[in-house]
């Protein structure tokens, strides 16, 4: 069956540079087969009368006077539905693209869950983060929204870099990598560049197994000690069906301490690969990996209030060894 549009939610925190990120993106490129839902909390779209005027030929619709994370995604899901019976009642090939930019205030987790409702369009998920090189997040007290987004995003921009010196741009840089090791970091002057940069899709990003004594050693000390990043290496005799016990065991354990987890593990034919990620406690649909790929089985598990001795217990059985980011 043929791929879905690809589904792009744009978070960050408040005033960190989303609406600036698609406006840029928008002028760049044809919008026509683009569709934009704007999220903002208030009543008065300033985002979408900014982006309408970027937008040619661009559909737009609009979720007003809430947060789309926690009291709107069943309006999230009509809305979607609605932008396609448009197009297809037009006689118009299906989008490419739909692009929900969040409130400052969202949650990509929640956000995740309600989509799947929308599984017959079967959506490419692609969730990008914003981070204000200026009023870094992760130093104010916007500090749990903004664990909740940079952990969940495949992709981190780093946004108003040239109002900073280079000194606070790598710090920022330092930052997001630690949080989220996984992700593709957008670091550019450019606007047109960054755009681009932040709306190519990413297919597995970095690896999830293997010693990481080489790549800390120091660059990538967390911020915050609430927050740790941890990678497993499954034995080799652990199943498709014991793989997915040990995730749905932490998923279990944790709740909502549990941020991201991206793993490879072993399909029912030993020889797979298949690619399980989460966010939060989200799982999306298993992704079974081309026969020429060489990555080991394996996990990255990004977690809050959380340390090594604690997924220790919840792996009652020998499934995996440890390594620590920290």
């Amino acid at each position: 069956m043929q791929s879905g549009p690809q589904f792009v939610i744009v978070s960050g925190a408040l005033g960190s540079g989303k609406t600036s990120l698609l406006e840029a993106l928008l002028a760049c490129e044809d919008a026509s087969d683009t569709a934009v839902i704007v999220n903002e909390a208030g009543e008065i779209n300033i985002d979408g009368a900014v982006l309408s005027e970027s937008g040619r030929g661009m559909s737009m619709a609009t979720l007003s006077n809430g947060c789309v994370c926690c009291s709107m995604t069943s309006d999230l899901v009509t809305t979607v539905q609605d932008l396609v019976q448009f197009r297809r009642a037009a006689g118009k090939k299906l989008f490419s693209r739909i692009v929900l930019e969040c409130s400052g205030l969202s949650r990509p987790g929640p956000i995740v869950s309600s989509l799947q409702e929308l599984a017959e369009l079967r959506l490419k998920l692609h969730l990008i983060t914003t981070y204000d090189c200026s009023r870094p997040a992760m130093q104010t007290g916007d500090f749990e929204d903004a664990v909740a987004q940079l952990v969940g995003a495949n992709t981190i921009v780093l946004t108003k870099v040239d109002l900073v010196p280079s000194g606070k741009r790598d710090e920022a840089l330092r930052a997001v990598a630690a949080v989220n090791p996984m992700a593709h970091v957008v670091n550019e002057f450019s606007a047109t560049v960054r755009a681009r940069g932040a709306f190519q899709p990413q297919s597995n990003g970095a690896p999830v197994t293997g010693d990481v004594s080489n790549s800390t050693s120091g660059r990538r000390r967390l911020l915050h000690p609430r927050v740790r990043v941890f990678r497993a290496k499954l034995h080799k005799e652990v199943s498709w069906d014991g793989a997915l016990d040990w995730l749905e065991n932490i998923a279990g354990a944790l709740g909502e301490r549990l941020l991201r987890v991206k793993a490879i593990v072993p399909g029912e034919n030993r020889s797979d690969r298949i690619l399980l990620q989460s966010v939060g406690t989200t799982f999306s649909a298993p992704r079974r990996l081309s026969a020429s790929t060489s990555a080991p089985v394996g996990a990255v598990i990004i977690a809050r209030d959380c340390g090594r001795q604690e997924l220790d217990e919840i792996s009652t059985e020998r499934v995996v060894s440890w390594f620590d980011y920290q």
